[in-house]
């Protein structure tokens, strides 16, 4: 006999994993140059507008559940993941990144995995991004150097 109860409990994480699949094809979308107009009629909404509201609420939501799991390890993996979030901000709104070194394309997806990731493959895939940024640390914005400067501060701290 089945449980309406015990499956009606599954839908929030059931919410949850769609809601990233779904800010992730966005993020695809727009990476691979989808204007926020394409996207809403993909989606079913009425315009460019309420597609990027809905982008902002689920990266929101994401934020959020992040947080929230943190909140079980050092506060030094929350510090780590919100220097990580903030370079992903910066690629995401930086429409040359792909083109700004060899790899950047490899470290905006590195960025992204590191975000989803457990704590110690967070601090493996930050060494990567950190690499990879201090390789082409002459030709980053200078906020973005910044950036790297504190995520090896933070990794230096981890080893």
């Amino acid at each position: 006999m089945q449980d309406p109860l015990g499956d009606l409990a599954g839908v929030p994480a059931a919410r949850d994993r769609l809601d990233e699949t779904e800010l992730d094809l966005i993020d695809r979308a727009r990476q691979a140059g989808a204007a926020w107009q394409q996207i809403a009629e993909a989606l079913g909404l009425g315009s460019r507008q309420a597609a990027e509201q809905r982008h902002q609420r689920l990266a929101a939501r994401r934020r959020a559940r992040r947080a929230e799991s943190d909140r079980r390890w050092p506060h030094e993996v929350a510090a780590l993941r919100a220097l990580l979030s903030g370079l992903q901000r910066w690629i995401a709104t930086d429409r040359r990144w792909d083109g700004r070194f060899r790899g950047a394309a490899l470290t905006r997806h590195t960025t992204a995995l590191a975000l989803q990731a457990a704590p110690g493959a967070l601090y493996d895939l930050a060494g990567h991004v950190a690499a990879d940024l201090h390789r082409a640390a002459h030709r980053l914005p200078t906020p973005v150097r910044t950036i790297a400067r504190h995520l090896d501060a933070a990794l230096s701290t981890h080893r």
